[in-house]
């Protein structure tokens, strides 16, 4: 990657070329090894990426980011990058995803899916279909779900979607769990339930917020 330095101290621009991948999957970036910045694929911004931004677990909140086909050539796709932070260009991959492979991450912290508002007393309120929050997946292309490949209920695994690793504590029912809601279907809704997760079974950590992390396969 070409690299020129900015005027204000710290600010570095990068520039390359790039062929488009093949196939018809999504194409998405990942910006490994870089800082905070922003992002252009042939003149046309695709945002601000944040790498140094960590989440609880210590892992950046997104180090993926999509770019559009519309926006590719098939060869020299000029990429740009201002880079804010010192950064190791040489680690980004532009990279196809695969739409097969879905999954979910959601705490008992987060509130229940609104189905629509209605006004009370001169107040908004939400109305639920239920009051328990829901981890919810749905595959592309009227696909099914073939296999659950990850499940964890309890305290939150390591990694990302495709990298789970489960934590210490966790049901042990979590995946046959994940398989009865949703093996089958190619739409499916998980609830976030300690009755449903430690129903034949004690739970270690009754002390902890839950996190219900899982990771499906999609096929016809």
């Amino acid at each position: 990657m070409d690299k020129t330095k900015g005027s204000a101290q710290g600010l570095t621009w990068y520039k390359t070329y790039f062929d488009a991948p093949e196939g018809n999957n999504p194409v998405a970036i990942r910006m490994t090894g870089m800082g905070k910045g922003m992002i252009w694929v042939n003149g046309k911004s695709i945002g601000r990426h944040w790498m140094s931004f960590l989440s609880p677990l210590g892992e950046p909140t997104q180090s993926e980011y999509h770019i559009p086909r519309s926006f590719i050539k098939p060869t020299q796709n000029l990429l740009v990058v201002l880079e804010e932070q010192p950064g190791k260009p040489k680690h980004i991959e532009i990279l196809t995803v695969n739409r097969d492979t879905i999954c979910s991450f959601i705490t008992e912290y987060h509130p229940p899916n609104v189905k629509s508002w209605a006004r009370q007393d001169s107040v908004f309120r939400p109305v639920l279909d239920v009051i328990r929050s829901s981890a919810d997946i749905k595959c592309p292309d009227n696909k099914k779900v073939v296999a659950v490949e990850f499940a964890s209920f309890g305290d939150p695994p390591a990694g990302s979607c495709g990298t789970y690793v489960l934590g210490k504590c966790n049901s042990p029912v979590s995946k046959e769990v994940v398989e009865q809601h949703c093996l089958g279907k190619s739409s499916c809704s998980v609830p976030i339930d300690r009755n449903l997760f430690f129903k034949n079974t004690t739970d270690g950590c009754p002390g902890i917020k839950k996190t219900l992390a899982f990771q499906v396969k999609c096929d016809i």
